[in-house]
């Protein structure tokens, strides 16, 4: 790109000077899609980015393999936003986002009392909403189904057609439908 200077006199002459400058393209960045990852476990970031010379950092430096690297492992305890900056050779920089939510191991209380006083009426599993296609089924002693969700929209209140269940225990599987999980089998028991 050419600049152009001019100056013009009080008395109507006017001058100009030119000059070449260099204007740098910004680099470009992707911090890649969002992530999901199982607790003690690691994912991969899908990073890239072009540009002159380019230089990549991560940030923040909290449970990363390498944060100067495009795609390095991360393996967060709780959910996390990472950024990507990088910086061209000419210093020009650009940055991008991405989430990653860790799924936590679902904690399965082993007994509820719906019995009318406000306290433990349901089963609740606690980290088991953040699993959007899990399955939760449960059995009497005889193997009839009692319960049964697809996602966890609603808490088992021990009833099964509008009628409490009796007292007694019962027997779950809950499949997480998450590659890499397996389905997670018990017991839980109705205290009246």
């Amino acid at each position: 790109h050419i600049i152009r200077y001019t100056y013009t006199a009080t008395n109507g002459c006017a001058a100009f000077a030119e000059q070449p400058i260099v204007v740098y393209a910004q680099p470009s960045v992707s911090a890649g899609p969002d992530k999901t990852v199982l607790e003690g476990g690691f994912v991969i970031l899908d990073g890239s980015g072009s540009g002159n010379s380019i230089n990549y950092l991560w940030s923040p430096n909290s449970s990363i393999s390498n944060n100067q690297i495009p795609a390095p492992h991360v393996s967060p305890v709780n959910d996390i936003t990472y950024q990507l900056t990088v910086t061209s050779s000419d210093q020009c920089v650009n940055s991008d986002q991405v989430f990653v939510k860790v799924l936590k191991t679902p904690l399965i209380p082993n007994a509820f009392s719906p019995n009318g006083d406000g306290i433990n009426e349901a089963w609740v599993i606690e980290y088991l909403d953040s699993y959007p296609n899990v399955d939760v089924a449960v059995f009497n002693r005889y193997g009839q189904s009692v319960f049964h969700s697809s996602g966890y929209s609603k808490y088992w209140d021990g009833t099964y057609n509008s009628k409490p269940l009796p007292a007694g225990t019962y027997y779950y599987v809950i499949d997480r439908r998450i590659a890499g999980t397996k389905k997670l089998t018990g017991w839980v028991m109705i205290l009246r």
